[in-house]
C-alpha cells in the first residue's frame, strides 16, 4: 500500500495558509479602520480648518488686537467666529472667507495641480481682491521624499507670503531661481535643489488656479 501524503506536506498547503492569514489580517485592519474612521475624519477636518485659520491669522490679527498665535490657539472658537465657507458651486472647489466684524480680510481657496508623480493639493489665502498671495500650504502630494516632497516645508511656502500674483492683465509669471541664489526681483522664488519639475509644478498650479478663480470671481460679480 502506497504511503499517503498528508495535507500539510502538499505544495498547496503553504499557499492556502498564507492566503488565510492575509484574509484574517486584512479583515482585522479593515475592522480597526472602520471603528476609527469617525475619529480619523474628525482629525483630518480639524487639521484642514486649522490650516485655513493659520493662513488668515496675520490678517485677522491686524484688526482684532490679538496676535496671530492667540487667534490660532483659540481654535475652534476663532474658526467659527472668523471663517465662513463660500458657495462651492461658484468656485468649483472649496472656498472660504475670513472676516472681522463684517470686514472681509482674506479669502482661502483649495487648489489642485499636477506634480511629478501625481496630484498635489494646497490651500492658498489671498487678499480680498485676489491680487496678493497671503500664504500657501501644500497639504497633499506624492512627490519624492527629501526632494520634491520639500514643497511642504516652511522655507519654500514662506516665499509666497505677501507676493503679488495677479496684475491688470491676469496672473503674473513667477520666476524660479536656484535654491542658494539670492532673489533680485519681487517675482522670483527659490526652487528646491534636485526638484525643478516639482517646484515649477507649484508655480504653474498657482498661476492656473488663481487665474481661473479670478475669472470665476469676475463672472460672479456680474
Amino acid at each position: 500500500m502506497a504511503n499517503e501524503t498528508g495535507f500539510r506536506e502538499k505544495a498547496v498547503y503553504p499557499v492556502l495558509f498564507i492566503l488565510l492569514l492575509s484574509v484574517v489580517f486584512v479583515g482585522i485592519l479593515a475592522l480597526m479602520y472602520r471603528s476609527n474612521e469617525p475619529r480619523i475624519d474628525a482629525q483630518n477636518r480639524e487639521a484642514y480648518e486649522k490650516t485655513i485659520l493659520s493662513l488668515c491669522a496675520d490678517s485677522l490679527a491686524s484688526l482684532s488686537g490679538q496676535s496671530a498665535a492667540e487667534i490660532q490657539a483659540a481654535y475652534p472658537e476663532s474658526y467659527s467666529e472668523y471663517i465662513e465657507a463660500l458657495d462651492q458651486d461658484a468656485f468649483i472647489r472649496p472656498a472660504f472667507a475670513a472676516s472681522y466684524k463684517g470686514k472681509l480680510v482674506a479669502r482661502v481657496f483649495d487648489i489642485t495641480g499636477k506634480g511629478l508623480w501625481g496630484t498635489m493639493r494646497a490651500l492658498v489665502a489671498t487678499s480680498p481682491d485676489l491680487k496678493t498671495l497671503l500664504g500657501i500650504s501644500v497639504y497633499e502630494q506624492s512627490e519624492t521624499p527629501g526632494l520634491g516632497g520639500r514643497i511642504e516645508e516652511d522655507w519654500f511656502t514662506g516665499q509666497f507670503r505677501n507676493k503679488q500674483v495677479l496684475g491688470p492683465d491676469g496672473a503674473l509669471d513667477l520666476e524660479l531661481v536656484p535654491e542658494g541664489q539670492a532673489k533680485t526681483a519681487p517675482l522670483q522664488v527659490r526652487q528646491i535643489t534636485g526638484a525643478t519639475i516639482t517646484s515649477k509644478a507649484v508655480i504653474d498650479m498657482l498661476k492656473e488656479e488663481l487665474a481661473r478663480i479670478a475669472g470665476l470671481d469676475t463672472e460672479e460679480a456680474k
